[in-house]
């Protein structure tokens, strides 16, 4: 019925077509308006004036035999005025598109727009309004299908109690948009329940016709206004219907103007699946060019065995394609070329490092520094290994070197007293047991601080110990200095340590913790179930194999050192997949989704879905955006995903748009994230001694479909 109706009770970023995506917010009308042949004379009600309109139209039984219409429009898009230079998205020259409209009687309707070789669909199909754009299916809750139902009322002007319409007259004008004198009565729309936003309607006294339409959300800031001029009525089948409609949309002091000029009207019938909801087919795997790029490096390698610039090239390829243990070897075949290589260098150091091979990697990171690699990058990698070390001081020192904005961090390492994260086990043991407890996706174990018994996330997706902010003051945690969470603008976390924390029969002594509000721990679960009272990162996670037994509900440490080497192998299942720790606690390991290769980081902290990855990397591997609703998660079907020769698994469940970071820090890419559920009921265990995941199948599955279908055996008899 109206241009754009539920815009304006969006935010005024979203509201008006005063950007790029314009066409996407347009509403043309879907009734129709008034013809000549009303009497004249100041309304009493505001149904007479609709009445009028009926009768200008060609009255009411022409009408109700027309049960849908078909609109097609010529549209375009006048220079904006009042931009300014910050106004990004400011249409300056003028553009023409086309538009479609079809609705029916009993409330049906689809629209499509096509401006700038962009297609936008809408439609309503009785029961779920969707919209089609830029690939993305967008399906309406049902709040936003009242709207959209309203807007697909072919006869607008018919059955407002069913509809839940109520109207009031307004106050009569004596001029129209553009100033000419003009005497137009006022009807104002509004809703039962205020579900439909509000509107005004003016109609020409003389001819009954409606005239203009306007919505506005004077809350807004700026305040957003729409105004919609009907002109030019022509007779299609015994009744008339507007063939130019202009539509203005103000924002602040910015204004548009669209024009719309009907090419053709007609009320032949429509199929129905035009209104239906769009079935999106599945898109071909788009290209890798990361591993189009490397094959390219391997052949130039393979040619030019000699050529310095091909081996590093190749390496180069390598190491953006994360493929860390090979860039590795193809800096040190570099490297034989020219020992000085700075480059090669400093892939090769990268690489010692995110493997955990770390006296290696200090002294070809002395030797990248005197090639020329950067100081600041060099003492980077310092202060990680360092950490990973458990050398505060090292760290600090490190830190010192990257600049003011490192000194508080800085400070925070060399102030802190004591030997850092020192382990014990109880009665000289091997291995700690903790019962797992699971809350809806989230699984928790308990840990001791003191003599409080405090509920742990386990997330290797984390870096350091975080306590809840309640707990640290119940424990009298002094907090040595604060900082904000993600920068300026975030939630203050405090910073301090604590003497001892027990994991069953394993204690860490002299750990650094992060305090953090309620708040933020609360969002970690989702909503779901009671919120964590603290979190344990991958700072304490290395210190041990950690296995996570979900089969048996319970998460295993076992202590790494050499008499435990028993109780390490035990968990050492099959042949194992390397991965890499990047930074202070990132885990990395390379997998193929749906066949397409892929880094991931493994987020044990991500819980409810088994994997979440870029919208580039779901394209490679052949899955498209999934339907969306407001407020719903965006979930897709992943058929298969592969951890090398070790892990497969079938049949899990994605969060699509949730993770777009496409590259490291160090220029390697970065696909998406595994949490915990992608394991099923397997056993994980990540074994940070050795740099390898090991993975376990739950027992059904290990026995073999014939064992686990086998029948009971037979009672014996008595």
């Amino acid at each position: 019925m109206s241009l754009a109706p539920r815009r304006l009770r969006l935010s005024a970023s979203l509201t008006l077509a005063l950007a790029a995506a314009v066409p996407g917010c347009l509403k043309v009308p879907v009734g129709d308006v008034d013809a000549p042949g009303g009497k004249e004379g100041s309304p009493a009600e505001a149904k007479a004036v609709i009445d009028r309109y009926v009768a200008a139209l060609g009255g009411e039984e022409a009408l109700r035999k027309i049960a849908q219409r078909t609109v097609e429009a010529r549209m375009t898009f006048l220079p904006e005025t009042g931009c300014t230079e910050k106004d990004e998205n400011c249409r300056t020259a003028e553009t023409v598109g086309t538009f479609t409209l079809q609705s029916t009687a009993d409330q049906r309707l689809y629209r499509r727009t096509v401006i700038d070789k962009q297609i936008e669909e809408e439609g309503y199909d009785g029961k779920t309004g969707w919209q089609f754009r830029r690939g993305f299916l967008v399906l309406e809750d049902e709040d936003e299908s009242v709207i959209t139902r309203e807007d697909a009322a072919l006869h607008w002007y018919f059955d407002f109690d069913k509809r839940g319409i109520e109207l009031a007259l307004e106050k009569p004008r004596d001029k129209d948009f553009d100033g000419n004198a003009r005497t137009l009565d006022g009807v104002r729309w509004s809703s039962k329940g205020d579900l439909i936003p509000p509107k005004t309607q003016w109609y020409d006294r003389k001819t009954g016709l409606l005239a203009e339409e306007l919505l506005e959300d004077d809350k807004a800031e700026p305040p957003i206004s729409q105004h919609i001029i009907y002109d030019d009525y022509r007779q299609i089948d015994g009744v008339l219907v507007p063939h130019k409609i202009r539509l203005v949309n103000k924002f602040g002091d910015r204004t548009q103007e669209v024009v719309f000029v009907t090419q053709r009207v007609d009320h032949a019938p429509i199929k129905p699946e035009v209104f239906q909801v769009p079935k999106v087919p599945p898109p071909e795997k788009a290209k890798d060019e990361k591993l189009v790029a490397l094959a390219k490096a391997r052949e130039f390698a393979a040619a030019e065995p000699k050529n310095l610039d091909a081996q590093v090239a190749l390496a180069r390829a390598l190491w953006a394609a994360s493929h860390f243990d090979e860039a590795a070897d193809a800096a040190q075949v570099a490297l034989k070329l020219q020992p000085k290589e700075a480059e090669a260098l400093w892939i090769l150091a990268r690489a010692r490092v995110l493997q955990g091979r770390f006296k290696e990697a200090l002294p070809i990171l002395d030797r990248a520094g005197k090639a020329g690699v950067r100081d600041v990058l060099v003492h980077a990698q310092r202060a990680w290994i360092a950490s990973h070390q458990r050398d505060f001081s090292a760290v600090a020192d490190a830190l010192d070197h990257l600049g003011e904005a490192n000194a508080q961090l800085a400070g925070r390492y060399r102030n802190f007293a004591g030997k850092p994260l020192q382990v014990s086990f109880k009665g000289n043991g091997c291995t700690a047991e903790l019962p797992i407890a699971t809350e809806g996706t989230v699984t928790f174990v308990d840990v001791q601080i003191g003599e409080e018994k405090v509920r742990a996330l386990v997330d290797t997706g984390a870096a350091d110990v975080i306590l809840d902010g309640d707990i640290a003051a119940k424990l009298k945690i002094p907090v040595r200095s604060k900082s904000r969470l993600g920068g300026e603008g975030g939630p203050e976390i405090g910073h301090g340590q604590i003497d001892a924390l027990t994991v069953g029969n394993a204690t860490i002594a002299g750990i650094p913790v992060d305090v953090f509000p309620h708040q933020v721990l609360e969002q970690m679960t989702g909503g779901v179930g009671a919120a964590p009272q603290a979190v344990l990162g991958a700072r304490v996670l290395e210190l041990f194999q950690v296995s996570f037994d979900l089969p048996n509900n319970k998460l295993v440490l076992v202590n790494p050192i050499p008499k435990c080497k028993s109780a390490l192998a035990s968990y050492r299942t099959g042949s194992g997949a390397p991965f890499y720790l990047h930074e202070t606690h990132f885990l990395y390991v390379l997998g193929a989704m749906n066949g397409a290769e892929g880094l991931f980081l493994v987020n044990t902290g991500m819980q409810g879905v088994a994997i979440t990855a870029t919208t580039k990397a779901f394209a490679r591997a052949g899955i498209g955006a999934p339907p969306l609703r407001r407020n719903e998660a965006a979930l897709v079907d992943v058929a298969e995903f592969t951890i090398g020769n070790a892990f497969k698994a079938l049949g899990l469940r994605g969060a699509y748009g949730y993770f777009e970071q496409s590259e490291s820090s160090d220029q390697f890419r970065i696909d998406g994230m595994l949490g915990l559920d992608f394991v099923g009921r397997g056993r994980l265990t990540i074994d940070y001694p050795e740099r390898k995941l090991y993975f376990a199948a739950p027992p059904a599955e290990a026995a073999g479909p014939a064992a686990a279908a086998a029948p009971a055996a037979p009672a014996k008899g008595k």
